[in-house]
């Protein structure tokens, strides 16, 4: 009876053991199989390409990059399936974008950002306090508008940043200054132009 079990042994225990080996084999496909992504940012409005954009994968913050001058970027072995890549710059909302990772080849996506806008709304006078109308208002030479006859103008859709304001009108000396816009909000200014010399 002892002998027949260690007869059994004998026979099983290699059987068993040149199974697990063949579990490990290394031709078997990876658990995780990981692509590589390369893609562009582009402003949602114009579609050129954004630089200086942040992307990363929200789960694996080590796959993170910079665009280039294009908005081109490249994420090295991201882990296939459902993944969020996120791009993030200054002036624009931030995109959260879902993708399905394929498990090989090579996955190309673009992404759009939406720019946060401002609103400007000013008001033009004389050094007594009249209002000026006709004058020419310029926000880094891009942006135009004309006040009208109580003074005022509007510039809409105005991204979000620093510009400098110059406001033009004859009899008067020009004007310059500095204006921040925000996001989502109205920017009111009060501008007075002065004259050239003493009436």
């Amino acid at each position: 009876m002892r002998l027949k079990k260690i007869l059994y042994l004998l026979l099983f225990v290699p059987l068993i053991l040149v199974g697990c080996f063949r579990g490990n084999s290394p031709n078997l496909p990876p658990i995780h199989p990981m692509v590589d992504v390369k893609g562009k940012v582009v402003d949602e409005l114009t579609g050129e390409g954004l630089y200086g954009v942040e992307v990363q994968v929200r789960d694996y913050p080590t796959r993170f990059d910079l665009t280039a001058d294009d908005g081109s970027f490249f994420l090295p072995l991201v882990p296939a399936g459902r993944q969020v890549i996120i791009a993030t710059l200054y002036g624009y909302a931030t995109n959260n974008e879902a993708v399905d990772i394929p498990r090989e080849g090579i996955f190309e996506i673009t992404i759009e950002l939406s720019p946060l806008l401002g609103k400007l709304v000013g008001y033009v006078f004389d050094e007594d306090g009249k209002p000026v109308s006709g004058a020419k208002i310029t926000l880094d030479g891009n942006y135009h508008a004309t006040s009208g006859a109580d003074g005022s103008f509007t510039l809409s859709d105005l991204p979000v940043g620093k510009f400098i304001i110059t406001v033009e009108k004859a009899g008067f000396l020009p004007h310059s200054g500095e204006v921040g816009i925000e996001a989502n909000s109205i920017i009111t200014l009060k501008i007075t132009l002065e004259y050239p010399t003493s009436k």
